[in-house]
């Protein structure tokens, strides 16, 4: 490739970045999209595949609500075939569970908060019904909240959907190629210097995950993120004894049950993270800590060996939610990135509703909350975590 010009050129080829590039190209737009790695390498395809509605920021629960629409009917975005490898299981529920009086208490503060504002879908479930839906649970365990409708999906599988069904309508995929240097014309017009060649485009959509702070710092948006390496493990296979996802409050906890009957294990413990070499590492010790919330929860796996272990890069904002706008500074520059370790579920909302805005000259009310000025436009306001 020695120059190519198209309508959008999106850096990031992960859920976000495809799911993106896909509902563009099927509106008619001419969309490349460049991974300087693999696509789907790191946070997109190495996370646990929790489809929930449950513990999300309120900020996001109209996009979440949307996007789980969406997942219910997955076979319309990327192909009955792809959905099927994706094997999304909705229904089988997420529970976060409270092992002490404190957490007990967030819970009651939560559930009454949500039913305020009209959210209905995290229900309280008391210590009866956890012990009768989770056999082995601790006796510790007092009651938590129950999303009966969340589930989860295969990431790795999703990734490649996304992507096939991007390509499928038209975007062409370029991996392992870099940007070498972005720069705007006079016109508004944007030119990317890659490792194939150079690209320009009236549109550039920053999809970089962990990298996506420093492509808007290269441009002269300051956008703060932490780059975490978050970390997975997977045990032997067990008797299956649980279907829903099981996720902490206060605790590292989160793990899961597969097909298989393997336990997959996460709970948000950051490994080491190498973002000049593209690369991640876990930290035992970490991990530990992951383990022992998972133990506390259901002693009865005490014994149950490791497997394997495994991390990708993300980033976290200050606020816990993403940015998800248009650059303050430059005209035909989105940032969609820091999605903090829970944008696997969001992704087809997000590429909806990015290239709703970008065809309709509007931002999309579902993501108006995400603004990539949200820290300069209210240095007063209060940042706040996920357990709102």
């Amino acid at each position: 490739m020695n120059k190519r010009t198209d309508d959008v050129l999106i850096i990031g080829g992960g859920l976000q970045g495809c799911s993106i590039g896909l509902f563009l190209a099927r509106s008619g737009w001419k969309v490349t999209l460049i991974d300087k790695g693999l696509p789907g390498r790191h946070a997109s395809g190495v996370n646990a595949g929790g489809l929930r509605l449950l513990m999300r920021d309120v900020r996001e629960y109209p996009l979440s609500i949307r996007a789980m629409e969406m997942w219910k009917d997955l076979g319309s975005i990327v192909g009955h075939e792809q959905a099927l490898a994706c094997e999304v299981q909705l229904g089988s529920s997420q529970i976060a569970l409270a092992l002490d009086d404190a957490e007990m208490k967030w819970v009651r503060d939560r559930h009454q908060k949500m039913m305020r504002r009209g959210y209905t879908s995290e229900e309280f479930i008391d210590a009866h019904e956890l012990h009768q839906m989770l056999p082995g649970l601790a006796d510790s365990a007092l009651g938590g909240l129950i999303s009966r409708g969340d589930g989860h999906a295969n990431p790795a599988s999703a990734s490649q959907a996304f992507r096939r069904a991007a390509e499928t309508a038209g975007v062409v995929i370029h991996e392992r190629c870099a940007v070498k240097a972005l720069d705007q014309y006079s016109s508004g017009r944007w030119a990317a210097r890659t490792e194939r060649g150079l690209i320009e485009a009236n549109w550039v959509i920053n999809c970089a995950g962990a990298w996506g702070s420093q492509v808007a710092a290269s441009l002269g948006d300051e956008l703060p993120m932490r780059v975490l390496a978050l970390s997975m493990m997977v045990t032997a296979r067990v008797k299956p004894f649980i279907e829903p996802v099981v996720i902490g409050i206060d605790r590292p906890l989160s793990f899961k049950q597969s097909a298989v009957g393997s336990l997959v294990i996460g709970g948000g413990i950051s490994g080491k993270p190498c973002l000049d070499d593209g690369t991640s590492f876990t930290v035992m010790d970490r991990m530990a800590s992951s383990a022992a919330a998972t133990l506390e929860a259901f002693p009865v796996l005490a014994g149950v060996p490791v497997l394997r272990t495994w991390t990708g890069l993300e980033g976290a904002t200050p606020d816990g939610v993403p940015y998800i706008g248009p650059s303050a500074t430059h005209k035909g520059l989105w940032h969609v990135f820091g999605f903090c370790g829970h944008g696997f579920q969001l992704a087809p909302a997000v590429g909806e509703t990015v290239a709703h805005s970008l065809i309709r000259g509007s931002v999309h009310p579902l993501i108006e909350p995400f603004s990539t000025t949200r820290f300069t436009s209210s240095p007063s306001a209060q940042l706040q975590g996920q357990k709102q």
